[in-house]
Order: C-alpha cells, then structure tokens, then sequence
C-alpha cells in the first residue's frame, strides 16, 4: 500500500496570483483566459506554466479548473510551482478541499494564498501511485462530459 503523507499545502504546491488582463487588452488568440468561473475570453498569450490549474480568489472562490495552457486572470490563484507532483493529481485533490470557506472580504470575497498554504491536508506521494489516481479519475471525467454533451443534444 502506498504511503499517505501528512502535510501542508503549500508543502506539496504554490499558489501565485494571476494577471490583469483587461477585456480592452485580450488580443484575437485561442488562449482561454481563465477566470474565477471558468473561461472568461480568449488571448494570444499564456501564462508561462503549464499546464495551467486554477482556483477562483475573487467572487467565486476556491474552485479548481485545469487548463493545458491559459491565461491566469487576475481573479485567480494559480499553480507556479507543483513541486515534482502529477499537476491534474493536485487539481483533483483541490476538488476535494473546501477552499471556499477560507475565503474573507465583505463585499466581494476574496482568497489569500497564505490562508490556504497552511491547510493540512493528507496526500500520495508516490508519483505512479498519483498517474494511477489521475488516469482513472480522467477516464470517469471523460465519460461524465459525454453523458452531459448526449443529455444536452437529447434536450
């Protein structure tokens, strides 16, 4: 059985802030520019890791998405460093965290990278162990798109 590590998040990832991109500023590309909800527009540039894994930090928080290659909008914490880890492993384990609830502000809310960094978490070090998890909980994704796109054209 492989073993389970006890750690903080920020030991096994960082998070960086993303860009600001005004929607004046989005040049004609197929870049998605990816925003605290998801694809907010397209760009002729990305940011300079890929591939790119995201977690909302302003008005939809901590919800992870994970990109080939984007734009890291300024609405964003994204991954600049997976330290030796599978990049989709780490995105799936964020699904599993509820970032959201260390998020503050009053009016809009926001997500500090040094409120999360610090979270315990628990996860699988062993690098074949992480491409094992990730091939079969891509598979499972795969099949759940398909089964929406078939609902959708039957609607």
């Amino acid at each position: 059985m492989e073993e389970i590590v006890k750690c903080h998040l920020g030991d096994i990832l960082n998070f960086r802030r993303g860009y600001d991109l005004p929607k004046t500023q989005m040049k004609d590309g197929t870049i998605p520019v990816a925003g605290s909800n998801g694809i907010i527009g397209y760009h002729n540039e990305s940011t300079p890791i890929t591939p790119c894994v995201t977690i909302g930090r302003s008005g939809c928080l901590g919800i992870p998405y994970y990109y080939e290659n984007c734009w890291a909008h300024n609405t964003v914490l994204y991954i600049d460093d997976f330290k030796g880890n599978n990049p989709k492993y780490l995105y799936y384990l964020l699904k599993t965290l509820p970032l959201s609830s260390f998020g503050g502000g009053s009016a809009v809310p926001s997500l500090n990278r040094n409120h999360i960094h610090p979270i315990e978490i628990f996860y699988i070090k062993d690098l074949q162990t992480q491409k094992r998890i990730v091939d079969i909980l891509s598979v499972l994704d795969e099949k759940i798109e398909l089964n929406r796109r078939i609902n959708e054209n039957l609607e």
